[in-house]
């Protein structure tokens, strides 16, 4: 479920990227974007392949930093920020809804695994 949270997300960023990237400070929404989508990428394959606790929090700060975004830039204006452009964008759509529910589960789904036994920690080095 992780994986396939982060899998959606990746797709829904990257999908969203181009119609962002005329919204720039010094970089660019749609950067953004795409940076979010690699990032989500990596950790789904993280959690898949290595199926350790570092794997599994960083799906949780990658999931949860993307549903924050989405929710804090709905709800509040705060204009540009250093290089990074306003992301104020006060509507949902279809598309912005299902990543946010998405995201959501994700990130429960990643917790309830960081603190059940499934997430194998690696053994010490001898």
């Amino acid at each position: 479920m992780v994986a396939a949270g982060l899998g959606y997300d990746a797709y829904v960023h990257f999908d969203l990227a181009g119609n962002f990237d005329a919204n720039r400070a010094l970089i660019s929404q749609g950067i953004l974007f795409r940076v979010e989508a690699a990032a989500a990428i990596l950790a789904a394959l993280l959690v898949l392949l290595i199926q350790h606790r570092a794997a599994v929090s960083f799906a949780v700060v990658i999931a949860g930093s993307a549903l924050g975004a989405v929710l804090l830039y709905r709800y509040v204006d705060l204009g540009a920020l250093g290089p990074l452009p306003d992301m104020y964008e006060p509507s949902w759509y279809p598309e912005k809804t299902y990543s946010a529910i998405v995201e959501a589960a994700a990130v429960f789904a990643a917790a309830a695994l960081l603190f059940s036994s499934d997430a194998r920690q690696v053994p010490p080095p001898d």
